[in-house]
């Protein structure tokens, strides 16, 4: 069926990968959600193909449009994809398995995207749920604290914002955009524990050059379940590799001197990095600042490394 000869309005999407628990808090904020007028259908995308997830997806069809998908090529943009190609709404919302979303959420979105015509993209709002009696290590001033949790909340109103201002869980895209040839690159996103962040930051980075804007609607609002194990410091480091090796990826390669395939000033600012973390070893919060710079740096020197070899050898092909 082509997207245009549909009378779905919205076709929300997500993947998911042997988070059933989780998954099915998501589901059941779904129910909840305002539809009055709307014709809409969710897509749940299984990347690993579990039976339980399956029973459990197929139990909300007596409450839900669900359809339940299987994509077992690993990767969360392989499972994006896939949904996109069954899709048959003419706006596509993408958020994530461990989202509870608002009441109003996809009628803010329709409503949004109906007052900007010729606009593309649109982003709205994310907020943090913690486990009860728990806290971010980090507070929510700190630079890392939004990337870290993957908080929406900019202090702007509904209008034009840049791409890298849209985020995942709460993305929206108009289907024509696919039907141009428009996909998510597998190479990004989640895959394993460690992978190039910015699943949709690349496409989005793509669209805007091909001339396409996206707007942010503050009232479209989902939330974000943290989980405890994220309340650890291990996992803030891990996450710091991850987005460090996301940057090194996404932007051009610098015009530096390199060693070993990374350039050289990154060498230089983690050992600095290393050595301001034993001096501050005293000083908890200074301390997992350093280290979130650190694991940064790791995740860039990791990443340029990778590409500048990968580079070298398309170049010799």
């Amino acid at each position: 069926m082509r997207y245009e000869d549909s009378c779905v309005n919205i076709t929300v999407m997500l993947a998911t990968y042997k988070r059933n628990e989780i998954l099915s808090r998501t589901l059941d904020s779904f129910c909840n959600i305002i539809t009055d007028g709307l014709s809409w259908e969710i897509l749940v995308v299984d990347n690993y193909g579990d039976p339980k997830t399956e029973q459990m997806v197929l139990g909300f069809n007596n409450k839900l449009p669900i359809r339940y998908l299987v994509e077992k090529k690993r990767g969360k943009n392989n499972a994006l994809n896939k949904a996109v190609k069954l899709a048959t709404g003419d706006l596509f919302v993408f958020t994530d398995d461990d989202v509870i979303a608002d009441h109003n959420w996809l009628m803010e979105m329709r409503d949004g995207s109906a007052r900007w015509p010729d606009v593309s993209v649109f982003g709205g709002k994310i907020l943090p749920q913690y486990p009860p009696e728990t806290k971010s290590p980090i507070s929510e001033a700190h630079k890392f604290f939004k990337g870290a949790y993957v908080v929406v909340n900019w202090d702007t109103g509904e209008g034009h914002c840049p791409p890298h201002k849209v985020w995942g869980p709460n993305m929206a895209i108009r289907s024509n955009v696919f039907l141009e040839g428009w996909q998510f690159n597998p190479d990004i996103g989640p895959s394993g524990d460690n992978y190039i962040m910015g699943s949709e930051t690349e496409l989005l980075m793509k669209l805007e050059e091909s001339g396409m804007n996206a707007v942010f609607l503050p009232n479209a609002l989902v939330y974000h379940q943290i989980r405890r194990e994220q309340l650890e410091v291990a996992w803030l480091y891990g996450r710091a590799f991850r987005y460090g090796r996301s940057m090194a990826q996404l932007y051009e390669l610098p015009n530096a001197t390199y060693w070993f395939n990374a350039p050289r000033y990154l060498f230089r600012k983690l050992f600095e990095t290393a050595i301001r973390r034993i001096i501050y070893c005293y000083n908890y919060d200074k301390w997992i600042d350093l280290g979130i710079n650190y694991w940064i740096l790791r995740g860039n020197i990791y990443q340029y490394r990778k590409r500048t070899k990968q580079e070298c050898l398309d170049v010799s092909k």
